[in-house]
């Protein structure tokens, strides 16, 4: 399906969301109740939220024979969805290809880190795809682990022979001047450096963590988590510290030197850094991550392939089958394992600093590829088919080159151009992206009150299903703790067919109240 086709599915799918009965919560209250008369007092119930079209299926074929064999593989005995096991696989990817190489054109680099989110319900099977996307990466980590367990007593050793020494030169006899004592330390050297904590993931840190790690441990990092509410929902997230971690996540995408200037901490610039992302989150913390005026306005989100493929829940008869077995992937196994064991790119006279060669594309991949940035630029005019999502689109070439960089080293991680073949594969799979964009960032789109208003019934049913508005503004959500805002709210609720005014002086919460409210059962 085209992208003007999933526009104009999308489009035709909002205007009937709003027409139709939220079937599932009517005939649950019938059921319920037993009664249908009380039912149909409430009259018409409509959705919050936009009903979201259905989802095109990821296009496997663009992965080439590593990670498509090994996609396919787990879709068969994982059967998870394909987007969540084809985003998995492409996170693990990047986190081994990003440190080796950035893509160039005309002089513009970017670097393979790609920042992924799949949308999955609980129960899909997120964390059994990840495991097995990353089990290359948890034999490397082990394998650093040991190696450091091992340098770091030597170091500590090291260490304290060496202050020792310093010590013994600077209180020696023979060094009683100031030009002495310098000499005697320019003869012991300088202090020994430690072995590098080399962390290759991590879930949930704050972006001060995140940059202490890179800065004394490991250059290549993911931020990978099959739970990334618990991210989200974190300290590194939260109001105050929201914009902070977001600017910082996207200058770790741009490739940009990581500048810091603390009082505790001291100033230091970090140069050759490479963080990718892959976030697996529930559709409700979906809402909220794509509805966010501030995410989208800074730009994290533009920067994000975000997927939200169709549920497999009650089709997964019991698969017997070892997936670690299968010969597709054993090849991913063993090629991600080469990848990540090769010797890093690392600048001379530095421990931890990155200096991956340059990828250009080759000449017919160069074609098509300025083919399809000029052909997206256009349709991100107002009123064309990606205006909506133009902040994705405008990077959606870069998005296309990186994937296309990530293929080919997973090919060869000695390849000197992207070849044709993989640029295709990457500006198809732009396209997915761009058509999955249509559905999320559209459907989460909606008025910030209309997520206040998801909010505000969800606190009123906890109440027990009826409250006076003064406690809605008084006790209910942050962010609804003014009259005007709950009364705004409420009347939401009641145009959906959600909660109705009772009659002045019904008694809630002991008293007599002249505005009260019920909540739809």
């Amino acid at each position: 399906m085209s992208l003007d086709d999933r526009a104009r599915q999308y489009d035709e799918t909002r205007h009937r969301a709003r027409e139709k009965l939220h079937s599932r919560g009517f005939e649950a209250n019938s059921g319920n109740s037993g009664n249908s008369s009380q039912a149909d007092e409430w009259g018409e119930q409509l959705p919050l939220r936009r009903e979201m079209p259905p989802s095109e299926p990821f296009p496997i074929g663009t992965l080439g024979d590593v990670l498509g064999g090994a996609a396919q593989a787990m879709i068969e005995v994982i059967q998870a969805p394909d987007a969540l096991c084809a985003q998995s696989l492409l996170g693990g990817a990047s986190l081994a290809a990003q440190a080796h190489a950035d893509v160039v054109i005309d002089g513009r680099t970017s670097p393979l880190s790609e920042d992924l989110i799949t949308v999955a319900e609980t129960g899909e099977r997120k964390s059994a795809t990840d495991r097995a996307a990353l089990a290359p990466h948890a034999k490397r980590q082990r394998e650093l682990q040991r190696t450091y367990q091992s340098q770091i007593e030597e170091y500590e050793m090291d260490l304290a022979a060496w202050k020792k020494a310093r010590e013994e030169a600077l209180s020696g006899k023979k060094n009683k001047t100031r030009a002495a004592k310098k000499e005697a330390l320019m003869e012991l050297g300088p202090e020994p450096k430690g072995p590098i904590d080399a962390i290759l993931t991590t879930e949930e840190p704050s972006y001060e963590g995140l940059v202490k790690a890179l800065a004394v441990g490991w250059p290549s990092m993911g931020l990978f988590s099959d739970e990334g509410g618990r991210f989200l929902g974190g300290h590194g997230m939260s109001d105050e510290n929201r914009l902070k971690t977001a600017a910082g996540l996207s200058k770790l995408w741009d490739g940009d030197p990581i500048s810091r200037t603390r009082a505790g901490d001291g100033n230091f610039l970090l140069f050759g850094r490479r963080v990718c992302l892959h976030l697996m989150v529930q559709p409700v913390v979906s809402n909220l991550l794509f509805g966010s005026d501030l995410l989208a306005g800074q730009g994290l989100l533009s920067r994000c392939l975000a997927a939200y493929p169709t549920s497999r829940i009650g089709y997964r008869p019991y698969q017997e089958e070892d997936l670690s077995n299968r010969p597709s992937m054993k090849c991913y196994f063993a090629r991600l394992i080469d990848v990540l064991e090769a010797p890093l790119p690392i600048a001379e006279g530095s421990q931890n600093e990155l200096v991956p060669r340059k990828l250009p594309l080759a000449p017919d991949a160069k074609r098509i590829w300025v083919q399809f940035y000029d052909h997206i630029e256009e349709l991100c005019r107002e009123g064309k088919e990606l205006f909506s999502v133009r902040g994705l689109a405008a990077k959606a070439a870069e998005h296309a080159a990186r994937l296309a960089g990530i293929l080919t080293l997973v090919r060869d991680l000695h390849a000197s151009v992207i070849a044709y073949a993989e640029i295709e594969a990457g500006i198809e799979m732009a396209q997915f992206y761009l058509g999955e964009a249509l559905r999320l960032f559209n459907a989460a789109a909606d008025a910030p009150d209309l997520i206040l208003a998801e909010k505000a019934l969800a606190w009123a049913r906890a109440m027990g299903g009826r409250f006076a508005a003064v406690e809605l503004y008084q006790s209910g959500p942050n962010a609804i703790r003014d009259k005007a805002t709950a009364e705004r709210i409420l009347k939401i609720l009641e145009e959906h067919g959600l909660a109705r005014r009772l009659p002045s002086g019904t008694m809630v919460s002991g008293k007599a109240r002249k505005n009260a409210w019920e909540i739809r059962p």
